[in-house]
Parts: structure tokens; C-alpha cells; sequence
């Protein structure tokens, strides 16, 4: 054999053509046995690569090749005609993340609910109307509705992971709009309470709540477009926070740990209501944005609002509650001069007209 036939130590062989690395190893790697412990080990390191990675699309191209081009994630959620539908079915997607999955070595419930967080991550960071910051704009209603068929197909064929795809999305909680939220409620990809539930940090999303929830007030006061979504939304919230917030037998002080969703219900609440208090205790501007916010959200404890939950004793216990509140909000000494933040009698009595006639 001439020395020209012999691998160098650049690489080169015969020809001096340079060799991959798959021929340089070929015949080195002695086969291993097959180690169970070894093989749960490299799946969840790979789950851990995958939940790391900000494009997905970039990875699974790595792993594909060109051929993913097919599944890459904005053409998945640009589908707008019936013809984009026929070319990216359902069925194929969910043959084909199968096979992505196999190859990455991961839960194909795991990759589909990492694909299909960052799919609705991507449509929420799409450019929004500022005046309506928790809504969706007509063009992103219709491709979320397009990912979400997408989902329930994969739900229904078991290749989807509630837990994971809720644990993803809260990664882009900042870009997350109310109605995003909402919407995967209503099309039964994950219901609210099992969404919120799963939220790492309790006050986190008791604030993040608060904040959509003041903004989803004042779009419905403003008579925006999108009245009777912003309604439904909003209606569907507040009879989930007082079904939950006050079910029957409720304990926060409870020994055993108490279930996250009765505590986010009772903070959103309680927010709402100590915001609206310290409003009306300060001297709200009628007409304000603050008023309009006020106005919506206690506009939206009527009988049509609680109708479907009026059979329990959940909205009584809450208007209970509430009006305790009312009366005991800031209390002033007897014989102490009152200040700016105690509520005067004809505040006080505004609060309580405030509550329904019912309770």
C-alpha cells in the first residue's frame, strides 16, 4: 500500500480527497449494549435541548434537512386559503412531527406542544393595534384559528402534552395577548383553569391578570369593534374567578397545600375590587379611563353575567365578601380626622349600589 493510500491526519484519502467524520469513525465506535437508565438519560437531555431552544424551526431543519422546509413553523401559521389547508393537512403534520420526534429521540406530545406554543407566541408578537392591547387583529384571529385546528387534531390522536404546551406558553407571558389565552379556553386545547393552574408563580400571574383584565374593561367601554369578543371574554373570566375563588368548603389556611386556581381567583378579585375602592376613596374622574374600567367590571356582576353558576353558593359567598370589604375599606378611627384614603359616606354608598340587588 503507497503511502498516498494511507488517511493523513487532515483528514485526506485516497485522491486527496478529504473524508468525513462518519468515515474516520467508521469501525472505531465498538457497539454498546442497550442501557435502559443510558437511553431515559439522553431522552431528557434531548427534552431539555428542545425546550431551550428559541427556533424550533432552525432545529428541526438540523435534524430534517431541507425537507423540513415543508413543516417550518410561519408556514404553518400564514395558512389563510383552503388551498394551504389541502397542502399542510392535519394528518401530514402529524405524521411528520412523529417522525421528527422519533429522530430528535423526545415525546412527540412534547415537540407538538413546543411547536405550537411558538406558534402562538408568533402570532402575538405580531404587530397589534395599540389601542387594543389584549385583542387579536382579524388577520391574527384567523391564523391562531388555522394552529389551533392543527392542535385539536393532535390532541384527539394523543400526540399532544397539555402540561408542556402550558409551561411553554408562559415562557412568552409578556407578549401573551388576553384573547390568545381565551380562545385556546373555547376551541378545548387547554380550559382556562387548567392554563392558570399550571402558571410557576401565583402572584406573577395574579398581576398579569389584573392588568388585562383593567385593559379588556376600558376596549369595552370605548365601544371598540370587537365589543361582543371582549364581552364574552371578560364575562367568562369573572364566573370562572367566582366559581373557583368561592366554592363551597374553601380553606386557604389549610394545612395541606391548597390548590393554586381558588388563590389566583381570590387575588384577581380582590385586586379589582381594592383598586376600585382606593378610585372611588380618591375622587375618580367620571368619564376617566379609570371610571370606564370601574364602570365595565362591576357592570359585569349581573344576573346574565353569573346565570350559569347562580345554582351554587358561589356568587353569594363573593358578594358577601365584597360588601365586608366595602364597609371595612380604610377604616377611620372614631374621633380621628379623616384622610384622602377613607371612603366618605356618599362613596361608600356609591361601592355598595354597586353590588346586586340580590345579595
Amino acid at each position: 500500500m503507497s503511502d498516498s493510500q494511507v488517511p493523513s491526519s487532515s483528514g485526506q484519502g485516497a485522491g486527496g480527497r478529504r473524508r468525513s467524520w462518519a468515515e474516520l469513525l467508521a469501525g472505531r465506535v465498538k457497539r454498546q449494549k442497550y442501557n435502559p437508565e443510558r437511553a431515559q438519560k439522553l431522552k431528557e437531555s434531548a427534552v431539555r435541548l428542545l425546550r431551550s431552544r428559541q427556533d424550533l424551526s432552525a432545529l428541526l431543519l438540523e435534524v430534517e434537512g431541507l425537507q423540513c422546509k415543508k413543516l417550518c413553523l410561519s408556514n404553518l401559521i400564514d395558512c389563510g386559503s383552503s388551498e394551504a389547508h389541502a397542502n399542510h393537512s392535519s394528518s401530514f403534520i402529524g405524521s411528520a412531527l412523529q417522525d421528527q420526534a422519533s429522530r430528535l429521540g423526545v415525546p412527540v406530545g412534547i415537540l407538538s406542544a413546543t411547536m405550537v406554543a411558538s406558534g402562538v407566541g408568533q402570532i402575538c408578537a405580531a404587530p397589534v393595534d395599540p389601542s387594543h392591547p389584549v385583542l387579536l387583529t382579524v388577520e391574527q384571529r384567523k391564523k391562531l384559528s388555522s394552529l389551533l385546528e392543527v392542535a385539536q387534531y393532535l390532541l384527539a390522536h394523543n400526540m399532544f402534552s397539555r402540561l408542556s404546551f402550558c409551561q411553554e406558553l408562559w415562557k412568552i407571558q409578556n407578549s401573551l395577548l388576553l384573547e390568545a389565552v381565551w380562545r385556546l379556553h373555547v376551541q378545548s386545547i387547554v380550559s382556562l383553569q387548567e392554563l392558570l393552574e399550571s402558571h410557576p408563580d401565583m402572584h406573577g400571574v395574579g398581576a398579569w391578570l389584573f392588568r388585562n383584565l383593567c385593559c379588556l374593561c376600558e376596549q369595552i367601554e370605548a365601544s371598540c369593534q370587537h365589543a361582543d369578543v371582549t364581552r364574552a371574554i371578560l364575562s367568562d373570566f369573572v364566573q370562572m374567578f367566582v366559581l373557583r375563588g368561592f366554592q363551597k368548603n374553601l380553606d386557604l389556611r389549610r394545612t395541606v397545600e391548597p390548590e393554586k386556581m381558588p388563590q389566583v381567583a381570590v387575588d384577581v378579585l380582590q385586586r379589582m375590587l381594592i383598586f376600585a375602592l382606593d378610585a372611588l376613596a380618591a375622587g375618580v374622574q367620571e368619564e376617566s379611563s379609570t371610571h370606564k374600567t370601574l364602570r365595565c367590571w362591576f357592570d359585569v356582576f349581573s344576573g346574565h353575567t353569573l346565570g350559569s353558576i347562580i345554582s351554587t353558593d358561589s356568587p353569594k359567598r363573593f358578594f358577601s365578601h365584597t360588601l365586608t370589604q366595602i364597609l371595612t375599606h380604610s377604616p377611620v378611627l372614631k374621633g380621628r380626622p379623616s384622610t384622602d384614603a377613607a371612603l366618605s359616606p356618599t362613596c361608600l354608598g356609591n361601592a355598595v349600589s354597586l353590588l346586586p340587588c340580590s345579595l
